[in-house]
Formats: C-alpha cells, sequence, structure tokens
C-alpha cells in the first residue's frame, strides 16, 4: 500500500486585498484549475491571523507520484499561469512545498 502526499501552498494576501483574494481563489482557480490536476483527492484551505504567510492551502493526493504526476500535467501549468498574474494584484507573496507521508505508512 502506497502512502499519501501533500502540495502545500501557503500564500501572503495584499492587505486589504485578502475578501478579493478569498473569493478568486474559491470560486475560479480552485474549480477552474486546481480541482482538474490528475490523481487530487482533496482540497483544504486555511486561515490564521497569527502565521504568516496567512492562507495555506494543501492539495491531497493518493501517492507522491500521483503528486509529481499532477505538477507536470497541463492542468498545474494551466493553473500557474493563472495564478502568476495576481502577484502584486492580489498575491503578496507564495511558496510551496512538496510532502510525502510518513506516519502512518
Amino acid at each position: 500500500m502506497s502512502s499519501g502526499a501533500i502540495l502545500v501552498v501557503s500564500i501572503e494576501g495584499v492587505p486589504g486585498k485578502e475578501k478579493e483574494f478569498n473569493r478568486w481563489y474559491d470560486d475560479h482557480h480552485i474549480p477552474l484549475y486546481a480541482e482538474k490536476m490528475p490523481g487530487l483527492k482533496a482540497v483544504r484551505r486555511y486561515y490564521s491571523k497569527r502565521s504568516d504567510p496567512q492562507f495555506m492551502t494543501i492539495y491531497e493526493f493518493e501517492s507522491f507520484d500521483d503528486l509529481e504526476k499532477a505538477l507536470s500535467s497541463e492542468e498545474a501549468k494551466a493553473a500557474v499561469a493563472d495564478a502568476d498574474p495576481q502577484v502584486g494584484v492580489l498575491i503578496k507573496s507564495q511558496k510551496f512545498g512538496t510532502y510525502n507521508q510518513i506516519f502512518p505508512n
């Protein structure tokens, strides 16, 4: 049995544009691009008043192989192309990391 994997995207929104950013991310970006990545099991978003960056999205995959395939897919490329114009408009900064589940295995 393979263990799962996640893609974590952390975003600091442009101050004063958080509501607009959330609307764009939830109603546009996730349904049109992110949810269509092959092998994606779930998408969850989180917000923190005390963390920097303040927004975090977790994309869950069945396996690390599925995650790697998704990141090289046309859907992932389209998602990046969709997000890039938002940098400086709705997104102040962003970073991402990939993680392979190690417990439980």
